[in-house]
This record gives structure tokens, sequence and C-alpha cells, in this order.
């Protein structure tokens, strides 16, 4: 009889296992290709939109112009900023103008009598010492107003040498200002401060100098036990030698200066209401007399334009690339479509300018590329217009049918709450949310079948192995 042959070795298990799940797991790749495109273009409109609002945020710019008008924006200039510097808004008038300082606005100074530093003149007083300081304080109900700052030098301070008490008396003053600072009573910048000084050697003063400058802001006070008067501080009289008093007389307090041949006299360096919207900074006095210009901003405004010309490039060169075949906005005309209209609103005629000779973009000096894009083609022509008229610039963009007007209207409808863009993403993060549950159903679906397989491959074995012990029983008869 013939010998019964052996089935051989056993199966492999694990591998036939991860056979079948590779094998099963490419049933899941349209389902991440479905996942993926749809991630990607939810990315592709978050862009969209990010790029669409920056060019919304400076078309509203250029049409909101009730604080600024972006396109009257004014350069001050000056012939010689060592005497005074000039900053000009938009609402500053074009122009020259002749101007001379003959007197910048100082600070009140107070300077005590002149003390031997180590002598003790006031160890005679022995009890607690008060005077007010009266600090200019103006509000909106009354301009002269002041604030009564309390001091008061305790009697301990009185034996001590002169140097000793002059830092005591600084130290009070500078401390019962701060706390009124701190409570809110008086601003930072009306701050007065006491400094002891040696003005040579063994010698001492006491300093009181006002916080702001001007005849307005001149100290005052109420001596209440004598102190001051005993310090020399209220003389009425000029410091001199060894007696104190002010250091500049009360009516030079302020500054002076000539403006096209007039006088003005202002309590500040800092000059806002002489010539609208222009604030002059007093520097110096001047030994010759100095020019102001105003003048149109012009690298401002060009900065203005040329964000706008980036923004705008960067938006519609966005779309175009989508649209084309295999772009995210291929196929859908609800975005393939911006690109025209924001060539045509770019390229339209705005019917609202003041002038039909500046009522198109190309003449301030703006043309388009072959792809849609803007750029200067001739910069002399916008300088042009705006040293004219800035009005010539601003109609061409803010316009009752404006280009920026126009945008702004087209925009709005994608990047508003509950807009186009925003309808589109949420009904793609629906179809995100559905896509990753048949995922996760698949993988479920995968496990349940890979499981079952491998039991089935674990039975299969079994069964192998025992048809193997039998052939072998029966091969031992026939040996």
């Amino acid at each position: 009889m013939a010998a019964i042959s052996s089935f051989g070795g056993g199966l492999d298990v694990t591998g036939l296992v991860a056979q079948f799940r590779t094998i099963e797991l490419l049933k899941r790749t349209p389902l991440e290709t479905r996942l993926s495109g749809l991630e990607s273009r939810k990315s592709a409109l978050s862009d969209l939109d990010s790029k669409l609002s920056t060019l919304f945020a400076i078309t509203d710019r250029f049409t909101d112009t009730v604080l600024f008008d972006p396109f009257a924006a004014r350069d001050g200039l000056s012939s010689d900023e060592s005497v005074v510097t000039v900053a000009a808004d938009s609402t500053a008038q074009v122009g020259t103008h002749d101007f001379e300082v003959t007197r910048l606005a100082s600070t009140d100074t107070r300077v005590s009598d002149l003390f031997t530093g180590i002598d003790t003149d006031f160890n005679g007083i022995l009890t607690d010492q008060t005077f007010e300081i009266l600090v200019a304080h103006p509000t909106d109900d009354d301009e002269s107003n002041r604030l009564a700052v309390t001091v008061t030098v305790t009697a301990a301070s009185f034996a001590k040498t002169n140097e000793e008490l002059f830092e005591d008396i600084a130290s009070a003053i500078n401390s019962a200002i701060a706390t009124e600072i701190s409570a809110g009573n008086l601003e930072a910048t009306e701050r007065v401060t006491a400094t002891f000084v040696e003005e040579s050697a063994g010698d001492a003063r006491l300093i009181l100098r006002s916080g702001e400058t001007g005849s307005d802001k001149v100290l005052e006070f109420t001596d209440t036990d004598g102190l001051l008067n005993s310090l020399g501080l209220t003389r009425t009289t000029a410091a001199k030698n060894n007696n104190g008093g002010f250091i500049t007389a009360e009516a030079d307090l302020d500054a002076e200066f000539e403006l096209d041949g007039l006088t003005f006299v202002r309590g500040s360096n800092a000059v806002d209401d002489v010539l609208t919207g222009v604030t002059l900074q007093l520097v110096n006095v001047s030994v010759d007399p100095v020019t102001i210009t105003i003048e149109a901003a012009t690298e401002a405004v060009r900065k203005e334009l040329d964000d706008f010309i980036e923004a705008y490039n960067d938006a519609l060169l966005f779309v175009r690339q989508g649209s084309r075949s295999g772009g995210q906005f291929a196929r859908d005309t609800t975005y393939s479509t911006i690109a025209i209209e924001l060539r045509s609103i770019i390229v339209s005629q705005v019917t609202g300018a003041s002038t039909t000779a500046f009522d198109r973009i190309h003449e301030i000096g703006l043309q388009t590329n072959s792809d849609g894009t803007l750029f200067f083609e001739d910069a002399s022509l916008f300088e042009a217009a705006l040293a004219a008229n800035p009005t010539l610039i601003s109609d061409i963009f803010n316009a009752s049918d404006g280009i920026a007007t126009q945008l702004q209207d087209y925009i709005v409808n994608f990047t508003r709450t509950s807009g186009t863009i925003t309808i589109s993403q949420r009904s793609i993060t629906n179809s995100i949310t559905f896509q990753n549950a048949r995922l996760e159903a698949f993988d479920d679906r995968l496990d349940q079948r890979v499981a079952r397989f491998k039991s089935q491959l674990i039975r299969l074995q079994s069964a192998l192995s025992q048809v193997q012990a039998q052939a072998a029983f029966f091969q031992s008869f026939f040996r």
C-alpha cells in the first residue's frame, strides 16, 4: 500500500491577516481622498476670506473719511527744525508761512535764599510747619482752577543742619504731590518738583519748579506758618546773589512768536491753535526767519495706494489660481467669477467723481496688467493730481460709485457673518463631519472583518493540524 503523504507546515496567520488588512484598506482610499478634498477646500475658503477681508479693511479706510481722510494727508515741513518742528493733519491748508520764535515758554522756578549747609538757622522752630502749594489744575468748568496741596514739615527736621532740613522739605513736597497724582487729583504733567542743591561747595538752596510751562501755570502759595517766607521762596523779585525769588518773571513764562507778521503769545511750546490742523513745536529762539510749509503728503498717500494695490492683487491672483483646472474654485461660479467682478470694478468709470477728467484709475497713473493685476504706470500723474487737489484722487475711490465703494459693497457679501463664504464653510464642515463618521464606521467594520478572517484562519490551522496528526498516525502502519 502506498504511504500517506504529509500536508506540510502550518499557516502564517499573522502574515495572512496583515495582507488581508492591506487589501481591504484600499477601499478606504476614496473616502480619505474625499475628506482631504473637503479640508483643502475649507482651507482655501479661509484663505480667500482673509484676503478679501484685508482688501475690505482698506476700502473701508478709504471710504470712512469722517475721522481721517487718507487722501487728504498733509506733511508739515520746517526750514529749520532746530527752531520749530511742524506736524499737520488732513484739515490743514496747503501753503507756506514765515515764522520766528522770540521767546520759548518756560516753567515757573522759585529758589530759596542761599544758606550755609552745615549751619542750623532754623533750629528755633519747635513745631510742625504747614504750607500749601496751589497747583494749576484746569477743569472743563474752570480753566483757572487750582488744587491746594498741603505740605507739613515735622518739628524734628528743624533741629537738623540746613542741608538736611532742605532735603526733608523737598521730600515732604514731592511726597505730597505724588499722593495727589496717585489719587487722580493731579495729572502727572502737573507735577511740581522740589530739589535741594549745592550752588557751590558748602552752600544750600531749595528749588521749586512747576510741572508745566506758561504764566497760567505759575506757582502760588498759602504760607500758613511763614516757613516759605523765611526760606525766601515767596519773594516777588528775581533771585539774585544770595537772595531767593523767581528765575523768570511771570510775564516772560509764555512763548512768543511771529507768524506771517502777526505776534502770538502762548503758554506752551506745543502750539496747535494758530493754524488749523497744524501743531507747532517750538524748540529754540530763532536767529533768522523760518519757513513753514504745508503740503500734500505724497509718500503717505502713495503708501495707502500701494497697500491697496497689494491687497487687490493678492485677492485677484488667489482666485484666478484657484479657478484653474483642478483648483478649489474650478467649476464653481460662485467663486471663480470673483476675479472677473473685481477687475470689472477696477476699470469702471466713476460717474460720481467731481470731474470727468479724473473718473478712472488710469487718470491717476494706475493701470492693469494682462492678468488683471494693478500697478503704477505713471506716478507723476498721481503726484500732479494730489498736489492739485486730493479730492481728484479720493473721488475715484470713495464717491457714491467709487472703486473702493463698489469693492466694499461687493466683498461684504462674501466676508460678513453668515455671508457666502461662511455658508460654504458650514456646508463643508457638515460634509467633513459626515465623512469622518463614514471613515470611523469603515474602520469599525474593517476591524470586525479582520477579526473574523483571523478566526477562520485559526480554525483552519487547527483542522489542518488534526489532519496532519491523523496522516502521521496512518503512515506509521506502513513503515
